[in-house]
């Protein structure tokens, strides 16, 4: 099981400057003569209120973390200066960061549809150079990136943005594997606690969760669902990859509630089939999986 990396809630944020974006279709050979560099902004300007639009293309954008902490988050100790970029989803996608270098340690966080303390979550690391991190993008909805840093001095930083699948690395599958079994079940209890997930999806996903093969044998029905303890919000999701746009079913509850989908096997042993147990926020808590087989 890969490890999930722990949030803490700050306030963090400051002046963006020295923007530039190189608008590479990565791996297609473009140059970086191309690119374009972007104004700064004067001392009175603040991250979330002016940030730098993006292109809506795959990208390695590079700038520079100076002057002032001006700005909070909902996740990272980060009380040096920051830069916020706004990304619009032309259609939805799943979309990978992962930070390229970076002269100070960064922190990158993903918000839905706002910016600041009351905005939607959607992912947070404190370091992308040993997991890319990915995030479900719904077509025509806004992002804010922010990239924020605790060293006050600042420094220069570049990141990677990629459309489209990623990798089944990029998910915590769990080495036991679901076996289907006429009328047989699959049970499994975990307990987490406040803490950054990994997988995203429809229903939610920022927190941590888990995901399991289901090593399928003859067609048939499966039940999955998922019930929720000690304030933890079940998600669960059928899907055919790590990607969030691979989901075939998903379903979601509030704090000890109960989720549950079905689906059918019609093709065993050539479709690949993922449980993930998720939840809708961060919080963490206890859950109890429960799988049946026609």
């Amino acid at each position: 099981m890969l490890p999930a990396v722990a949030l803490a809630l700050s306030t963090g944020c400051g002046l963006r400057s020295d923007p530039l974006f190189e608008g590479v279709n990565l791996g297609s050979g473009s140059d970086a003569d191309d690119a374009t560099d972007e104004a700064t902004d004067g001392p009175d300007m603040r991250a979330c209120d002016s940030p730098i639009a993006m292109p809506a293309e795959n990208t390695i954008v590079k700038g520079t973390l100076s002057g002032d902490d001006r700005q909070g988050g909902w996740c990272g100790d980060d009380d040096g200066p920051e830069i916020v970029y706004e990304l619009v989803a032309p259609y939805t996608t799943d979309i990978t960061l992962a930070v390229v270098s970076a002269e100070v340690p960064v922190t990158l966080r993903v918000e839905e549809g706002s910016c600041g303390d009351d905005a939607a979550a959607k992912i947070c690391a404190t370091d992308f150079r040993d997991q890319p991190r990915h995030f479900l993008a719904l077509g025509g909805t806004t992002y804010y990136i922010t990239v924020d840093t605790d060293d006050a001095a600042g420094g220069k930083f570049e990141f990677s943005v990629v459309y489209g699948w990623p990798g089944l690395d990029q998910c915590p599958v769990h080495d036991m594997p679901i076996l289907q079994e006429p009328g047989g079940s699959f049970q499994w209890f975990n307990d987490f606690g406040k803490s950054q997930g990994m997988a995203d999806g429809f229903c939610g996903g920022p927190g941590r969760e888990n995901m399991f093969f289901v090593q399928t044998s003859y067609p048939g029905n499966i039940y999955a669902s998922v019930s929720g303890s000690g304030g933890f919000e079940p998600v669960i999701s059928i899907r055919t990859n790590c990607a969030a746009v691979s989901e075939l079913v998903c379903d979601s509850d509030g704090p000890n509630g109960f989720a549950e989908a079905s689906w059918y096997v019609d093709q065993p042993g050539v479709t690949t089939y993922y449980v993930a147990v998720d939840q809708v926020g961060y919080e963490g808590g206890a859950y109890e999986l429960f799988v049946q087989f026609d």
